[in-house]
């Protein structure tokens, strides 16, 4: 049991938040009552219900089940309205119940579009800046916005979505490469993300999540071939000594995401999470949430299993949101309004 003494050490250390789904980081109490809404889950439906339906709970059996779960929670996304809510809401709650000062949401235009494209990728973006500004204006909080691309995708589409982000360079400040990274390795993706980097953009890569051989494969390419800024998990790098020295070398943190890498069995357990390993070797290591919604955590949860469970001092915590601070893609003047001196 934390105590309570605990748990206000650790909330008053102020968080960046790099690697947050904004599809996935909904308030069930919010998500449930739209799915009512929608006929999706009945009137008289339960939060075991709602849970049994919307959210991953456990390590999961394979990776068509989870992404069932992820489509099923991307229906329920179907207004303007919805996704500026959505987005207001994961921005109040980072900072409520986490003492989230910088926060990075990363959203991919083509999941949603996808089944409603009436929404408008314009529209559905101002709707999502909309809702990060009320929350700028409400919390002392720097909000910054991600586009995903999705690898899932043809390359074509993909860059479509690069121009996109490109033409609202300020406020995307970055572009990622998401979804099944063995199937869909990165070398393809080479020139968007040279296109996106020469262009000013900041480039992070979801690469080394899952445990195969692939994976550190991919962590390499995505520094070496796409310019990678950052990379989003990377957790398989404590398997190899060539991606451990190459991250030192370039200062490229990994963007750890312990109970995500649990439920998607990157690692077996929150025990075996390397993320004091890596930092001890070297490695510039931040804390993140992932999908705090579908998940059921919040980033508060992963300080706790750090602090506890893996062994993190709070001086050791502190370090680790130094480094997201100085890796976030939001601009210096925006942060240091909200940051410590």
């Amino acid at each position: 049991m934390i105590s309570r003494v605990e748990d206000r050490h650790l909330f008053k250390i102020p968080k960046v938040e790099l690697h947050c789904h904004l599809e996935l980081a909904y308030r069930p109490k919010t998500l449930k009552s739209w799915a009512i809404e929608d006929g999706d889950l009945s009137a008289e439906a339960t939060d075991e219900d709602f849970k049994a339906r919307y959210m991953v709970l456990s390590p999961m059996a394979d990776l068509p089940t989870v992404l069932a779960k992820f489509l099923v929670t991307r229906d329920r996304l179907k207004t303007l309205e919805r996704i500026e809510q959505l987005t207001f809401e994961a921005c109040e709650d980072m900072y409520l119940i986490s003492n989230v000062r910088i926060l990075e949401l990363r959203y991919a235009p083509s999941f949603i579009l996808e089944v409603y494209p009436e929404l408008d990728a314009d529209k559905m973006h101002e709707a999502i800046m909309i809702g990060c500004s009320r929350a700028e204006a409400k919390y002392p909080m720097a909000v910054g916005l991600i586009c995903l691309l999705q690898r899932i995708k043809p390359v074509k589409e993909n860059e479509y979505w690069c121009d996109f982000a490109i033409d609202k360079k300020g406020e995307i400040l970055a572009v990622d490469l998401a979804d099944d990274e063995v199937s869909y390795p990165p070398d393809v993706f080479n020139g968007i993300f040279m296109k996106a980097k020469s262009s000013g953009l900041g480039i992070t890569i979801h690469a080394g999540e899952p445990s195969v051989p692939e994976a550190l494969r991919n962590i390499l390419v995505s520094i070496e071939k796409l310019g990678a800024d950052r990379i989003g998990h990377g957790v398989q790098a404590i398997k190899d000594p060539k991606v451990i020295e190459l991250l030192k070398t370039t200062g490229i943190p990994l963007e750890l995401c312990p109970t995500s890498n649990v439920l998607t069995q990157a690692v077996p357990t929150i025990e075996d999470h390397p993320l004091k390993k890596l930092m001890n070797l070297g490695v510039k290591t931040t804390i993140n949430s992932d999908d705090p919604g579908v998940m059921g955590i919040t980033l508060m949860h992963e300080y706790h299993k750090a602090h506890h469970i893996l062994g993190m001092s709070l001086k050791e915590l502190k370090t680790c949101n130094h480094w997201a601070a100085e890796a976030s893609f939001i601009c210096n003047e925006k942060k240091a309004n909200v940051w410590p001196k």
